[in-house]
């Protein structure tokens, strides 16, 4: 074997160790920043600061995206350029020059040197002079500039021969303009924001908070799962939007309830309005930590303490009303009341589990039955092991799982036994966040990695960024059918855990 050849092995097993492959792990991270773009027969491709992102323009959808996991040599792409001859794309990175074959959806080092004939920009602002923006955005030599007066460049872009000029921004990421109309438009991918704060489900849409990390303006993510689209919302553009540092959410196609590290935020699907109640709100801080209702009420769980609001507080109200609303004015039928308020105590959780209402704390757990506006009772075991910070509860057949900081703590409600599982490498290093349960196993997000329980056989596994996570930070976590989601400071992440054929 001569030494190209050996090369090119060891540049190919680089991107997935074991047994994984292209498309087990897809990171999605701040794609906004377009510094390149080119062509094939059928996709679109923008080099960006943090990969590659590619377009269908046949089937107008998004396809996943190529990243450092993927073998990229370098997160950052200078150079983008789609050899017709060869049927290669190559980049070229601070890193050195790689090309990308479609057979066998592989990255490999180039030979020589990039092939810079082949670099093409198709976009001239000198040749469109007017073009017709969405709302809030105006388009003058080049540049989009939004209300708040930023200005972004058009950097480059490629004609699809059917009056389609696909273009890159720095800073809005691509936009589609047509040429024989004048319009242009927006073609969000990804999260607005690299540092992703939470990630929850909503019926068929993925929501995802924004965090202040990355040095610029946090936003607010939604994923249509069925549709494929990917929408923004910042705060500073949108009305009634008060943080994009999401904590977690509830609702459905109705309405939608978000807690943000500043107020309670409700979002109307049918009109696409925000509203916040923040600093006059009646909650104990406005600072939400968790969510949870029943048919009348939103419970509010935050950093100080349990509140309320009602379900349709909002429905008829207008931004200005709902900042006047006193806590005398949400008792009628007190739902919350006296010590059932827990003021001082920290709510990290709030979950409806087999029609109780459980509140997880920094003080232990407890519960009472939804519709039930009495006391709430303990959750503990003889042996006190919930009497400290527990973070997560969830439910799987007759066992609760409760989790602490280092293990997570489980129970037979028929029995009433108590037993504790960890990964004793990790105890007392890693953070455990949040925990679900699926497939026969328990996943977990912590600070360490996503870790895997098998309950079948006690096997216990850590992903971590060896594996192709972009971050070993898992702050939350998410599942929908075969793939598990997961929120990290790098973007979010998503995981094919039940390919077929593989075993981890």
């Amino acid at each position: 074997m001569d030494l190209l050849a050996v090369i090119v092995l060891y540049f190919s097993t680089l991107a997935y160790p074991g047994s994984f492959r292209e498309g087990d792990w897809v990171n999605f991270t701040n794609f906004r920043f377009i510094t390149s773009a080119a062509m094939d027969q059928t996709n679109i491709y923008f080099g960006t600061t943090n990969g590659v992102i590619r377009y269908d323009r046949f089937g107008n959808r998004w396809l996943d995206p190529m990243t450092i996991t993927d073998g990229l040599p370098n997160e950052r792409i200078d150079n983008i350029a789609y050899d017709p001859d060869y049927d290669r794309l190559y980049v070229s990175t601070p890193l050195g020059a790689a090309y990308y074959q479609p057979t066998f959806q592989q990255w490999y080092p180039a030979a020589g040197d990039f092939p810079t004939q082949l670099v093409r920009n198709d976009f001239r602002a000198s040749a469109l002079s007017a073009l017709t923006t969405e709302y809030g955005y105006t388009y003058l030599n080049g540049r989009l500039t939004d209300l708040a007066f930023n200005s972004y460049q058009l950097t480059r872009g490629v004609d699809d021969g059917f009056y389609h000029l696909f273009v890159g921004t720095y800073g809005l990421g691509p936009v589609v303009i047509n040429s024989r109309y004048g319009d242009l438009k927006r073609l969000a991918y990804g999260p607005y924001t690299e540092d992703a704060t939470v990630i929850f489900r909503i019926d068929d849409h993925f929501w995802m908070g924004g965090g202040l990390s990355d040095g610029v303006d946090p936003g607010i993510t939604t994923f249509d799962t069925t549709l494929q689209e990917w929408r923004w919302f910042v705060p500073r553009l949108t009305d009634g939007l008060a943080s994009a540092r999401l904590t977690c959410g509830i609702g459905d196609r109705k309405g939608v309830w978000l807690g943000t590290e500043y107020g309670l935020v409700h979002y109307d699907p049918e009109s696409e309005r925000f509203i916040t109640m923040a600093d006059f709100s009646p909650l104990p801080s406005v600072m939400v930590t968790s969510l949870a209702a029943d048919s009348a009420w939103v419970y509010v769980g935050t950093d100080y303490g349990l509140g309320y609001v009602g379900r349709d507080e909002f429905k008829h109200r207008r931004k200005k009303e709902s900042d006047s609303l006193t806590a005398d004015s949400l008792d009628t039928g007190l739902p919350l009341s006296g010590k059932n308020r827990f003021r001082g105590w920290r709510i990290n959780n709030l979950k409806v589990i087999d029609n109780y209402l459980y509140v997880a704390t920094n003080r232990g757990a407890l519960r009472r039955p939804m519709g039930y506006y009495g006391d709430f009772e303990y959750v503990n075991t003889p042996e006190s092991m919930l009497s400290d910070d527990i973070l997560d509860i969830t439910k799987s057949g007759d066992s609760l799982f409760f989790a602490t900081r280092n293990d997570v703590i489980v129970i037979n409600t028929k029995t009433a036994q108590a037993t504790t599982i960890t990964d004793p490498a990790q105890f007392g290093t890693w953070h455990i966040r949040k925990i679900l349960i699926e497939g026969g196993n328990l996943w977990a997000a912590t600070d360490a990695g996503l870790w895997k329980y098998r309950f079948s056989d006690a096997y216990s596994r850590l992903f971590t960024v060896g594996d192709g996570m972009i971050s070993d930070d898992v702050r939350s976590i998410e599942i929908l059918g075969d793939y598990i989601w997961l929120a990290t400071p790098k973007g979010a992440i998503r995981f094919f855990w039940n390919r077929p054929g593989r075993f981890d």
